[in-house]
């Protein structure tokens, strides 16, 4: 089974703003997104990161524009999901399952390109969504005009999932697909029903926590960063119990890649190009 990371977009934002004590020297952080080529099912996107939905399509809210003027991300033309599934012999058409970590704008900005995609999503996450309002929506980065509108008919949730061990400390998770290979651990904090996937049957395994952190250092260092960056985790005290149950992954042997670190991985795509 293969798994790669590619990278979408480039964000810039100065280092203490996402590692406490950092330097306020800007640093470019990463908006990964990964690709799976599972044995059965073929090709499955876990996320999809960054693109043109976000910051130039012409019908985009007002909302939606404030959003990417702020942030201004630099897209990575030749890591979008499109030319990332071509290199792979792949095209958008043969994805059948998209992974939703959480729905910020940085993680579903092109789940419109997947017409035959069933999305997997937290059950509380598309919940809470569907309840609120569309400003209440914005106020916790989630752009419903950037979901598909049947999204909810082709979606299945992790409940419905089989719960099994999962390695080293963590206690179980989400059997996505029925064959122990990827499962779902729930992170929450960051953003409303989280999860991370974890690749249990590597000799080494990998978790991929998302949003926990965005830097390496302020995770295994205990450096979160304070405001501005505290101001839009959803729950506090649960985003640290979620960093403490990563680091312990981590010393207990495990592997971890962060949605937004800087630094490479051997997972990123092109990673052994370099």
């Amino acid at each position: 089974m293969k798994i790669v990371f590619a990278n979408s977009a480039h964000v810039s934002a100065p280092e203490r703003f996402v590692l406490r004590g950092g330097r306020w020297t800007r640093i470019p952080l990463k908006v990964r997104y990964g690709f799976i080529d599972h044995p059965k099912l073929g090709p499955v996107l876990i996320d999809t990161g960054y693109g043109p939905q976000v910051t130039n399509a012409g019908n985009r809210s007002a909302a939606l524009r404030l959003y990417a003027r702020v942030l201004n991300p630099k897209l990575v033309d030749d890591e979008q999901p499109e030319p990332l599934l071509a290199h792979y012999g792949y095209g958008c058409g043969d994805v059948r399952f998209v992974i939703i970590t959480h729905f910020h704008a940085d993680h579903v900005s092109h789940l419109g390109a997947f017409p035959n995609a069933r999305f997997i999503a937290s059950t509380q996450a598309w919940r809470t969504i569907s309840r609120r309002s569309h400003m209440g929506n914005v106020a916790h980065g989630v752009f419903t005009e950037l979901l598909p509108q049947d999204l909810e008919d082709r979606l299945v949730c992790t409940s419905s999932s089989n719960p099994v061990p999962a390695p080293l400390t963590l206690s179980e998770g989400a059997d996505l697909f029925g064959d122990g290979s990827v499962l779902a651990i729930d992170l929450p904090g960051h953003a409303d029903g989280q999860f991370g996937v974890c690749f249990a049957t590597l000799d080494t395994p990998l978790l991929y926590a998302v949003d926990v952190e965005w830097h390496n250092t302020a995770l295994l260092a205990g450096r979160s960063p304070g405001k501005p960056a505290s101001l839009i985790t959803h729950d506090g005290q649960a985003s640290r119990t979620s960093a403490a149950a990563v680091r312990r992954f981590k010393a207990a042997g495990g592997e971890i890649l962060l949605c937004h670190d800087p630094s490479d991985s051997r997972f990123d795509h092109g990673a052994g190009d370099r």
